[in-house]
């Protein structure tokens, strides 16, 4: 999954970063595309009509070209955050790889917090889906369901109750 995951999120953040590229590229273009413009005002080459129509589309472009490239620097920097964040989750699974039972402190710092929908009952069995969102990656769905050994994952956490881990049925 962490393959995968650093796999996206690498093409995702090069992706961002030509695009930022582009803009910035593009606004110093505009920065001289308005200077030539300016100067061709002054020699009254082009008329003050002519000057105020494209010196305004000029900057309206320029202006929206800042609030993108401004979204994509944090964008930007908050992958950045993300990366550090999984390799925090992975330093702290990795302590618990060989773990025998749940404790408080793992819960605490592998989970973030779950969901619990409604109930449903569907020929006689009542289902309740959860999603657990763990620290720093959120939740995360199993790539390919056929490395999973099992078809359906079922243990019982007490007598009437057994919960159930269904991968074509795991929420994003």
């Amino acid at each position: 999954m962490m393959g995968r995951s650093a796999k996206v999120t690498e093409n995702e953040r090069a992706r961002k970063q030509r695009e930022l590229d582009g803009l910035l590229a593009r606004d110093k273009e505009l920065d001289g595309l308005f200077e030539r413009l300016y100067e061709d005002n002054v020699s009254q080459k082009i008329s003050d009509a002519r000057f105020a129509k494209m010196s305004q589309r000029y900057e309206q472009e320029q202006g929206e070209n800042a609030k993108r490239i401004k979204a994509l620097r944090l964008e930007l920097k908050k992958s950045e955050g993300q990366r550090l964040d999984v390799d925090t989750f992975l330093e702290t699974v990795r302590r618990y790889t060989n773990a025998t039972e749940i404790t408080q402190r793992m819960v605490a710092e592998l989970i973030d917090h779950i969901d619990v929908y409604h109930a449903e009952k569907q020929d006689g069995v009542t289902t309740q889906h959860i999603t657990i969102y763990y620290n720093c990656i959120g939740a995360f769905s199993v790539p390919d369901r056929r490395k999973i050994p099992a078809e359906e994952i079922t243990m019982g956490t007490r007598k009437g109750v057994a919960v159930s881990y269904s991968p074509e049925r795991v929420a994003v």
